[in-house]
C-alpha cells in the first residue's frame, strides 16, 4: 500500500505522508500539522495544487486532488447570472410598457367621451343648425348625390366628435380599398399602404394625413376652443375633396 496519499477538503489539501519524508512535507508552504488527523493540511489554491502535484505526482497510484475553481468560470457564473437579470428586468420592462399602452388607450376613450358630451353642450348652445343644412349640401355638391360616400354626410353628426367619427369611417374605407392587403388598424400605415400601391394620388395623402392630425387633437383636446367650429368645416372639406379617389 501506497503510504502517500492526497486527499482534499473544501478548503484544504491533506497529505499523508511517512515520518521518514517529512522533509518533502514541510518544503511546500504554508503548511500546518494537524496531530488528530495525522496529516499536513495545505491551503486549496492553485499555487498550492502545483506544488503538490510536482512533489508527489510520481509517488501515489491515482491524483485525488483537483484545482479549485479559477476566478475566470466564476466570473463567467457572475455573468450569466447578470445577464438573467438583465432579462428578467426587461421583461417586466415590456410588460409596463404594454399597461401603459393600455392606459394610454383607455385615457383617450375618457378623453372622448368627454369631449363628446361637452360638444353636445356647445352644439345646443350654438344653435348651428343652419350651418349643418349648409355644409350638408356644400358638402354633396361636391361629392355628388349619387356617390357612394354621400351617405356618410347624412349619416355623421355635425359636432364637435365629427373629426374622431369621420376616421373612423375612413379607416373602414381604406381597408375596402386595400383588400387582401395585410394591415393593421393603425390610420397611419393603412395611409402609407396606399400610397406604396399608388392607390391615391400624393394630394388625397396629405388630405389624409390632415384629417388624421385633427382627429388627435380633438381626442387630446389639444386645440383652442374657439377654433373647434372651423376645424369640423376643414375636416368635411378634406373628406369631400378626398371622394373623388375613394
Amino acid at each position: 500500500m501506497n503510504m502517500i496519499q492526497l486527499e482534499q477538503t473544501k478548503n484544504h489539501y491533506l497529505l499523508t505522508i511517512p515520518q521518514a519524508l517529512m522533509t518533502r512535507a514541510k518544503k511546500i508552504k504554508p503548511r500546518q500539522w494537524d496531530p488528530l488527523g495525522l496529516v499536513w493540511k495545505y491551503p486549496r489554491n492553485k499555487d498550492t495544487y502545483e506544488l503538490l502535484i510536482n512533489e508527489f505526482e510520481n509517488d501515489v497510484e491515482k491524483v485525488e486532488i483537483t484545482a479549485p475553481r479559477n476566478a475566470q468560470v466564476d466570473q463567467s457564473e457572475k455573468i450569466e447570472r447578470q445577464n438573467k437579470a438583465i432579462e428578467n428586468l426587461e421583461k417586466k420592462v415590456t410588460s409596463l410598457e404594454s399597461n401603459l399602452s393600455l392606459m394610454e388607450d383607455q385615457r383617450d376613450q375618457y378623453l372622448s367621451s368627454v369631449i363628446k358630451l361637452t360638444s353636445k353642450v356647445d352644439y345646443l348652445k350654438n344653435e348651428s343648425s343652419d350651418l349643418e343644412k349648409s355644409m350638408n349640401k356644400i358638402t354633396k355638391q361636391c361629392i355628388g348625390d349619387n356617390h357612394h360616400l354621400s351617405s356618410i354626410i347624412e349619416e355623421i353628426d355635425f359636432d364637435f366628435m365629427l373629426p374622431i367619427n369621420l376616421q373612423t369611417k375612413l379607416e373602414k374605407i381604406l381597408k375596402s380599398k386595400l383588400k387582401g392587403h395585410k394591415h393593421t388598424n393603425n390610420i397611419v400605415e393603412l395611409i402609407q399602404a396606399c400610397k406604396d400601391q399608388d392607390l391615391l394620388s400624393v394630394d388625397a395623402i396629405h388630405l389624409l394625413h390632415g384629417i388624421r392630425r385633427q382627429r388627435n387633437l380633438f381626442a387630446h383636446d389639444a386645440i383652442d376652443p374657439k377654433t373647434r367650429l372651423m376645424r369640423v368645416i376643414f375636416v368635411i372639406a378634406a373628406f369631400s375633396l378626398l371622394s373623388s379617389e375613394l
